[in-house]
């Protein structure tokens, strides 16, 4: 017995979409803005039963994150949300292992997203991570984006020793850039 292959063709103020697949299941959509000739294909097509999958969370989790905008759809066409793979990968990557979690004592890792909360990653790992928690942080952080760190907050936010550490260990002057209170206290006269 062969499946039905179908199309549904959808007309939108924004959108035309065109989504194709074989039975029940959504393989492919293409849309285009009413704005811009340009068409758009995403191929495969994942739902919120496959991103579940992927993710390993429940749907309602899976509702969560599209609302508080960690995950991204590409399209909600008749009542299903539809996710390219891409964005779904990048969810995925969003947060950090749940392994690390001794490094943020006062905080849900859950709660992290590598992004957003970059400098509080970095500063924790540096200065208390072991060797597998400095893999996963070169491994997640490019090093230009460490250095950055270490040039700027990081300055003020780790320990003396640490700073000076991760300066020789990348190849960063030595001398720690003088930006924290204490040191402009010096060489306003103030603080000895």
């Amino acid at each position: 017995m062969t499946d039905n292959i179908f199309h549904v063709i959808l007309y939108d103020v924004k959108y035309d979409w065109i989504l194709a697949g074989v039975g029940t299941r959504a393989l492919r959509l293409r849309y285009r803005s009413a704005s811009t000739p340009q068409s758009t294909t995403v191929s495969p097509i994942l739902t919120v039963g496959d991103v579940c999958r992927r993710l390993r969370k429940s749907r309602r989790q899976v509702y969560r994150y599209l609302r508080a905008g960690r995950l991204k759809s590409c399209a909600h066409v008749l009542g299903q949300w539809l996710f390219a793979p891409a964005d779904v990968e990048r969810a995925t990557h969003a947060n950090i292992p749940r392994w690390l979690q001794r490094y943020f004592w006062d905080t849900r890792v859950s709660s992290l997203l590598r992004e957003d909360h970059s400098a509080y990653i970095l500063a924790r790992i540096l200065e208390f991570g072991d060797r597998r928690a400095l893999q996963w942080l070169f491994h997640a952080y490019p090093r230009h984006q460490v250095t950055a760190f270490l040039t700027g907050r990081g300055a003020d936010v780790l320990p003396a020793r640490t700073w000076q550490f991760w300066a020789r260990y990348l190849g960063l002057p030595v001398r720690r850039p003088g930006r924290s209170w204490r040191s402009r206290g010096r060489v306003w006269g103030g603080l000895s």
